[in-house]
């Protein structure tokens, strides 16, 4: 029982020591708080009114942050930590540093601080240290950081605006409350509306002043686009003309559609057109030929 009770009450010990403190620090560092105001999307086109069959639109997504800068003041206390396994050393250490100390205090003493007293006070300390069962060596190699206090100060306070493209989003182009189609951007956050092409199941028949887009993710409108009369008169009779194409289709009638397009200033529809329909029938070049001449 009496060698239990000694057992128990060394690995007490040996568990129960004290840190050795080392000094106090204290550093001030520069931090900023970010907190966003608001998001808003911004649509933007290189013309504010469209005059083509297909254009450009760019999504951007922008943050209002309010940004505030503080001193912070951080002291903190530098601790040696206590590890019961280092007084098997250690004790020994400091009992055969003891004599050292006293001879060294003596030495300084005879020869009028030649031999300097902090440095006989310094292996006294280190020789108490390690004849104390409750405390380590200090030493700077495995050195644990407590913190004390912590002191905020503002010093600054402004907003900024953070602007990046909407990549990879879908966006909703809704001419009319009945109907809509679907747009991705790019990695730049651009995404092509075609309002006519030469495939006329993906052409839009548009009699709308305005179409409105819209995010698809929680259906947040970003902009209404006008729509002048006049282009929208050009569409209709561009896609007439691509009907009376597709519904007799040969070379003569290829290019009295092409040259219709270009007369509506379509020229790029025009030109896939051509390059389009040659490609896949090329029986009508010679007559195309002809007709365009």
């Amino acid at each position: 029982m009496k060698t239990l009770l000694l057992s128990a009450a060394a690995g007490l010990l040996f568990a129960a020591g004290c840190a050795n403190h080392l000094e106090d620090v204290t550093k001030e560092t520069p931090e900023n708080t970010r907190t966003v105001l608001g998001t808003q999307y911004v649509l933007s086109m290189d013309k504010e009114i469209p005059d083509s069959s297909t254009f450009k639109v760019t999504v951007e997504q922008v943050e209002n942050i309010q940004v505030t800068v503080y001193q912070v003041r951080k002291v903190s206390s530098l601790y040696t930590p206590y590890q019961g396994w280092r007084e098997s050393y250690e004790v020994l250490s400091g009992i055969c540093l003891f004599p050292v100390a006293l001879v060294s205090h003596v030495f300084s003493a005879v020869s009028f601080g030649m031999f300097p007293f902090s440095w006989s006070a310094d292996v006294l300390k280190l020789s108490l240290d390690g004849m104390n069962p409750c405390m380590n060596f200090e030493s700077r190699t495995r050195v644990e950081e407590i913190p004390r206090k912590v002191e905020r100060t503002r010093i600054d306070a402004y907003k900024e605006t953070k602007r990046r493209p909407l990549a990879h989003t879908y966006l909703i182009v809704r001419p009319e409350s009945d109907s809509y189609w679907r747009v991705r951007t790019n990695d730049l956050g651009q995404a092509e509306i075609i309002l006519l092409s030469t495939d006329t199941e993906g052409s839009r028949n548009l009699s709308s002043r305005h179409l409105d887009i819209h995010l698809e993710k929680g259906n947040i409108k970003c902009k209404s686009i006008p729509m002048s009369r006049r282009l929208l008169a050009r569409l209709a009779q561009a896609r007439r003309a691509l009907l009376k194409y597709y519904s007799v289709p040969g070379g003569e009638q290829l290019a009295e559609c092409v040259r219709k397009l270009e007369e509506l200033s379509f020229e790029s529809l025009a030109y896939q057109l051509e390059e389009k329909e040659l490609k896949k029938h090329p029986e009508y070049k010679a007559a195309f030929e002809r007709a365009v001449k």
